[in-house]
């Protein structure tokens, strides 16, 4: 596990220099490879791991290795957090989050939308460990206020909601949380460093599924936690133990991909606000959900909230979802596959892919109505993405 002080740059310039230069002692400008699943051993080693700080000291892949501590802490400057940690996936860094830092009693409220695996895993971990697990509407304070109990132990949401683009109010929540003794976890996978950073405005523990914005290409799967030292540590002896360590190879493709993050997080949310302006004045289009329009429910407090839009939007087809699976197969240049923040526009229906075992009933009390398409908008040029809306709506 990688420990390092925030630095005092800009994000655009973490994404370049954070957590790694080149030196006299390591002259590649480009981190190295660390391909060994072992290394040799020392009393320094020795004594870490008699200390239980494995995380600490090379010794076993499994529990750490130099290319992941590389772009483990690059993604803690980043972040603006003491401590960070890489996995194989971002279900793997979700579980081992809530096996770190929950116990038998304790209670977790969370958003009620939320990506479909997530609110999966909740819904079937939580119970078997004995951790009791209720949902509610995050942007609603006084709901939230409502939902806190003497157990609660985490409260967990998504800093913009997946798929409905809902805002967290981080701030107004981290008051209330702090007061009732909990942790602030943050989804902020949609947001990136570059567009919020929860932990500065008050956030406990920031989660980002690194398949998505920080690897950018599309090429990998990861997941990533960040925070203190004390709170990751618990993370990491699961991390450990459930074998959710990231491969040095993914390790390398990940640090690769932040070093030019912060310019796709630009293009993207510009060519972002350009559709989403596009497809609210489109007549077949019933509403669109994006941070850069002045009809998104939370538009006054966004500029307070975020520095970047994103790069997702929704929008609403007129016709319910047979409507929206239509307007995806005739799709030209625009992608009809899951996942999200690649180089390339990606289009999915959420009742069909990310919340297919959600029931049509419960998707719309989360605010996902029929008809809703999900737009994940990469660095094409903007006009070529309107004219290929426009020809399959």
């Amino acid at each position: 596990m990688t420990r390092r002080d925030p630095q005092a740059l800009r994000p655009r310039s973490l994404c370049v220099h954070g957590g790694y230069r080149a030196s006299a002692r390591e002259p590649a400008v480009v981190a190295p490879i660390v391909r060994s699943s072992t290394f040799l051993m020392d009393d320094a080693g020795y004594a870490a791991r008699a200390a239980g700080r494995s995380g600490d000291v090379a010794t076993y892949s499994r529990e750490t290795n130099p290319s992941l501590e590389v772009v483990e802490a690059r993604l803690a400057a980043l972040d603006g957090a003491e401590s960070g940690l890489v996995f194989s996936s971002g279900m793997a860094a979700l579980s081992s989050l809530f096996m770190g830092l929950t116990d038998t009693g304790d209670h977790v409220l969370a958003s009620h939308c939320l990506y479909g695996g997530t609110g999966a895993l909740f819904g079937r971990l939580l119970p078997r460990v004995g951790v009791t697990f209720d949902s509610v509407d995050i942007t609603d304070l006084d709901a939230v206020r409502r939902g806190l109990r003497p157990e609660t132990r985490i409260v967990f949401c998504e800093s913009l909601s997946n798929p409905n683009l809902a805002l967290a109010d981080i701030p107004a929540l981290a008051e209330l949380v702090r007061a009732a003794g909990a942790l602030l976890v943050v989804d902020a996978t949609f947001a990136t460093p570059i567009a919020q950073r929860p932990l500065a405005l008050g956030a406990d523990v920031v989660l980002h599924s690194a398949s998505k914005y920080l690897g950018g290409h599309s090429d990998l799967i990861a997941g990533v936690v960040t925070g203190t030292a004390q709170a990751l540590d618990e993370v990491h002896w699961w991390r450990t133990r459930n074998g959710g360590c990231m491969d040095p190879g993914a390790a390398y493709l990940l640090d690769r991909g932040l070093r030019t993050l912060a310019l796709r997080v630009a293009a993207q949310s510009a060519g972002a606000s350009r559709l989403a302006t596009y497809l609210e004045a489109h007549p077949k289009v019933e509403r669109v959900l994006h941070p850069s329009l002045a009809s998104h429910p939370q538009f006054a407090d966004v500029e307070r909230l975020l520095d970047e839009p994103g790069g997702m939007l929704s929008f609403i087809v007129k016709g319910g979802d047979e409507a929206g699976m239509a307007c995806l197969r005739r799709l030209k240049l625009i992608l009809e596959a899951p996942s999200l923040g690649g180089v390339e526009t990606i289009a999915s229906v959420p009742s069909h892919m990310s919340h297919v075992h959600i029931s049509a009933e419960d998707r719309a009390a989360m605010g996902i109505p029929p008809g809703l398409v999900r737009l994940s908008v990469g660095i094409e040029d903007p006009d070529d993405l309107i004219a290929d809306l426009e020809q399959a709506l």
